[in-house]
């Protein structure tokens, strides 16, 4: 069950995902079965590895000013 995991249950082949405020007596890892070396589940290995988001291109007045940052 999802959310059952404790730091003392949590076993080499378990999602390590946080659950809940660490400061709280409540607090738990997902514990889900993960892949080989892995340190989470599916779902949760969604979440946590975001492709990066290409930035578009600058206009030279933004290049202008990116380079003169660095001389004031």
């Amino acid at each position: 069950m999802p959310g059952t995991a404790t730091v003392l249950t949590l076993g080499a082949h378990m999602c390590k995902w946080p659950i809940g405020d660490p400061t709280s007596s409540d607090f738990s890892f997902c514990g889900r079965r993960s892949d080989e070396g892995a340190t989470y589940c599916v779902e949760h290995a969604k979440l946590a590895y975001q492709p990066q988001i290409r930035r578009g291109s600058r206009d030279g007045a933004t290049e202008l000013a990116r380079s003169l940052r660095r001389y004031i």
